[in-house]
């Protein structure tokens, strides 16, 4: 997750235990809420065969978090994508964010399109909620990929059963 998916994780946690609050959203939010005519977006399913179809797991250190990131990441074969994303302290978990929408994998790289975040459909024609990502490498077991971006850090995912869940 780079600093500014960090960011934009960490301020929509915000917001949304501020609205869970009764405390009005400020008009500043980094949650950018979905108009209410806006759709939900139709999920397309990549090609069949698709080798990142499953559920990875990733944990890893970020600069300027206690602790660590834990995801996981799960890509069905319909082009639905689920991301659960934590930051664990020791046994304590710091915050925790979970994000739906839909995925694709043009020739090397990873799209994830968030749709919903903790439930709260968003506008997802925003960039911000557009990651992609190059993948290095992806095999039966694990998948290599980093941020599309200079710079960037590869991100190491291993692949889980579908039973998998955060503990």
């Amino acid at each position: 997750m780079s600093n500014h998916g960090f960011l934009r994780w960490s301020a929509a946690a915000v917001c949304l235990m501020l609205a869970g609050c009764g405390i009005p959203r400020p008009s500043d939010s980094l949650l950018l809420l979905a108009p209410e005519n806006l759709p939900e977006p139709v999920c397309v399913a990549p090609a069949a065969g698709q080798s990142l179809t499953g559920v990875w797991y990733v944990v890893r250190k970020q600069a300027d978090v206690a602790g660590e990131v834990q995801t996981l990441l799960t890509l069905t074969a319909d082009g639905k994508m689920r991301q659960q994303i934590r930051v664990k302290q020791g046994r304590n978990i710091r915050s925790e964010l979970r994000e739906t929408g839909c995925w694709e994998a043009p020739q090397g790289k990873l799209v994830l399109r968030i749709s919903r975040s903790n439930g709260e459909m968003v506008d997802y024609r925003d960039p911000m909620y557009t990651l992609t990502y190059l993948i290095e490498r992806n095999d039966a077991r694990r998948v290599v990929f980093r941020e599309d971006k200079p710079g960037s850090k590869p991100i190491t995912g291993q692949r889980v059963q579908d039973s998998f869940r955060l503990m």
